[in-house]
């Protein structure tokens, strides 16, 4: 009786592993891709050197550390240069309304919108950077609102200029000569502030899908400040040789 129990068993137990063998062939392994596969960084890496050509293919607005490309003469046609949109006072705020900021159009001295200025020159590229002006507000009032600006300005280019490529580029840190008086937030703040709004940027890029340019990597101290050498003496403005650097990382992080 023992043994045509223990013959049952067996014969059992073999019958369930054949089945399970069956079951595992006739179903295909699935590959899983990981989030951070799915969704490729909108980060420009490294590439070859893309040359002047592709620099003298870019319009460039934003604060006045992107409006003063212009004043200190690194692009082509020097203080002359009609690659750089900027108001009276050289500078722009990242709010809901920036595609309706008033610029100097550069071929006529024209006054216009933005986005109109964006309709008639229609460049292969444009780069934007904005942050520092109202940092500690814009982080206040949280990711959405922030990401939202940029939202509206990118529609506002892309129905201006569908062809256009968009890059963004990060806000500048500042130096420890800057003068904090007029902040809540303490240098190291601030600069903690920047790169929180850059990490959103860059985050707004995917999401988006223009590409985000991390420029702050060649002007940065070990503690992520801005370098002494690359300030004009207020802790933030850039001298000639910083936009010289920063030109250079544009140039050596292309867009195709």
């Amino acid at each position: 009786m023992k043994t045509k129990l223990s013959i049952f068993l067996s014969l059992s137990i073999c019958a369930l592993l054949l089945c399970s063998c069956k079951d595992s062939a006739a179903t295909p392994t699935v590959a899983t891709t990981s989030e951070d596969e799915a969704t490729p960084s909108a980060t420009l890496g490294e590439s070859e050197d893309m040359g002047k050509e592709y620099i003298d293919s870019f319009v460039f607005f934003g604060e006045s550390t992107t409006y003063h490309l212009k004043s200190r003469g690194v692009l082509s046609g020097g203080r002359d240069t009609v690659q750089v949109l900027g108001n009276g006072s050289g500078t722009a705020i990242l709010d809901p309304y920036t595609a309706s900021t008033e610029v100097i159009y550069p071929e006529t001295g024209e006054v216009m919108s933005f986005s109109e200025a964006i309709s008639r020159k229609k460049p292969k590229y444009l780069f934007m950077s904005f942050g520092l002006n109202g940092a500690a507000y814009k982080l206040k009032r949280g990711e959405g609102y922030f990401k939202d600006c940029y939202r509206r300005l990118i529609a506002a280019v892309r129905q201006a200029s569908p062809a256009t490529k968009i890059i963004l580029g990060s806000c500048y840190p500042v130096a420890e000569n800057m003068d904090m008086s007029n902040y809540s937030l303490s240098l190291d703040g601030l600069n903690g502030a920047i790169e929180t709004l850059n990490g959103w940027t860059a985050e707004l890029c995917a999401e988006e899908d223009v590409r985000y340019l991390n420029t702050n990597e060649v002007l940065t101290d070990e503690n992520r400040r801005l370098r002494l050498e690359y300030q004009v003496g207020d802790g933030h403005h850039l001298t000639a040789e910083a936009y010289r650097k920063i030109l250079y990382y544009i140039r050596t992080h292309g867009y195709r």
